[in-house]
């Protein structure tokens, strides 16, 4: 078990206004003290130097962020691209993917929601064809289905390592390693993933992984990162949007686009928030993460004997899998009306419903679920808390 002590929670997350919990780290992981004082400490010296001059002062520790990040994700730093969010960074890579009448897309029905929006703006706007991925009773990938849609149609083949809605891993190893055309990209959305579990490109197969900073990570907001494969700089050569800084404006008024992963950024970015990002990655190095899941297994494993203690409570994730977050269901209480009653403790869970989820929440028959996902700043007491509140309101409706 990880102590409380030993994660280096900011002085804010301790709750200046009475007793805080934060059960939402699927949303939003709390940043340690290292990520807040990395954000800081370059602020300040934007203040006093200007932002170009203290980027200038940075620019080993933010290529060191590359580095770290390119690690994570099983890449070398050249095959690694960052951005301000990693469903936006997932969009420009689809939407720089050749794709035609007639071309085919295989599709997790609980792959993130923009994800699929897109994949279904552009098959709309050509004339190619959206094929969902056959699913188990148990919400899973049948990968042995999969593979009999995989054709030399296919272009792409995306699924998220697991769902935003539903907490079982997804087998993206597994999909991965099934037989596609040369031509075919497979795109993995590592964001609730990255940060808890192994995962990487190389190891999912995969040309394209995205993952955010903020969620498991615990980074901050608006840093994200996109790991792509040698088929995926090929095929990729020529990005829909491009920055400046993405290439060369030749002569000829042609742009030369750079033969990395970089094709895809911006010039313009947050270095303090990049900092901060390199922050989070020393920091889970410093705890290690077999220890991260080992913490969060055993307080998931808690939390759910004690959310199945519940009556009239049903909890969609099986209790022996391994999940990353776990999501419920009450016969009388909305979700939203749990959310907001555990806001009003000070408890932060979280919601989520068809604008995020329709495919998944529509074939399980819901419209909206509670998401609990603790990290590794809860402790037993968190837990607890949660559970007791959500007990008294429950006797209370």
């Amino acid at each position: 078990m990880i102590s409380r002590e030993s994660v280096r929670h900011p002085p804010a997350a301790e709750g200046g206004g009475g007793a805080f919990t934060h059960l939402n780290a699927a949303g939003a992981g709390l940043m340690p003290a290292s990520v807040v004082a990395a954000i800081k400490s370059h602020l300040d010296l934007e203040a006093r130097r200007g932002v170009h001059w203290a980027a200038a002062d940075a620019s080993d520790a933010i290529e060191e962020t590359r580095i770290l990040a390119a690690r994570l994700m099983g890449v070398a730093p050249t095959h690694l691209a960052f951005g301000e969010q990693a469903s936006r960074l997932w969009a420009l890579a689809f939407a720089s993917m050749p794709l035609g009448r007639g071309d085919r897309i295989l599709i997790a029905r609980n792959d993130w929601g923009g994800n699929v929006l897109n994949a279904l703006r552009r098959a709309a706007a050509v004339g190619a064809e959206v094929v969902r991925l056959p699913m188990t009773g148990a919400g899973i990938i049948d990968v042995e289905q999969a593979a009999a849609l995989v054709d030399e149609r296919t272009v792409a083949i995306c699924a998220s390592a697991v769902a935003s809605s539903f907490g079982m891993r997804q087998p993206v190893e597994a999909l991965g390693a099934l037989s596609r055309p040369d031509t075919c990209l497979y795109f993995v959305d590592g964001a609730q993933a990255i940060g808890q579990f192994e995962l990487t490109l190389p190891g999912a197969s995969a040309d394209i992984m995205v993952a955010p900073g903020r969620k498991w990570l615990r980074g901050g907001r608006g840093q994200a990162m996109m790991a792509l494969s040698d088929r995926a700089l090929r095929r990729l050569a020529q990005p829909v949007i491009v920055d400046q800084s993405a290439g060369t404006w030749c002569p000829d008024d042609s742009f030369l686009s750079r033969e990395d992963a970089r094709r895809f950024e911006a010039w313009e970015f947050s270095a303090a928030g990049r900092l901060g990002l390199r922050a989070s990655f020393q920091e889970l190095d410093r705890i290690g993460l077999a220890n991260v899941r080992a913490h969060n297994s055993e307080q998931l494993r808690r939390l759910g004997a004690n959310l199945r203690s519940v009556p009239g409570l049903t909890v969609f994730e099986d209790e022996e899998a391994g999940a990353a977050f776990l999501t419920f269901q009450h016969a009388f209480v909305p979700a939203d009306d749990i959310v907001g009653e555990m806001a009003m403790r000070g408890i932060a869970i979280a919601s989520v419903a068809l604008d995020y989820a329709r495919w998944e929440l529509e074939a399980r028959g819901l419209e909206r679920i509670v998401r609990v996902a603790p990290h590794v700043y809860s402790s037993d007491d968190d837990i607890g808390r949660f559970t007791e509140e959500l007990g008294r309101l429950v006797k209370r409706v």
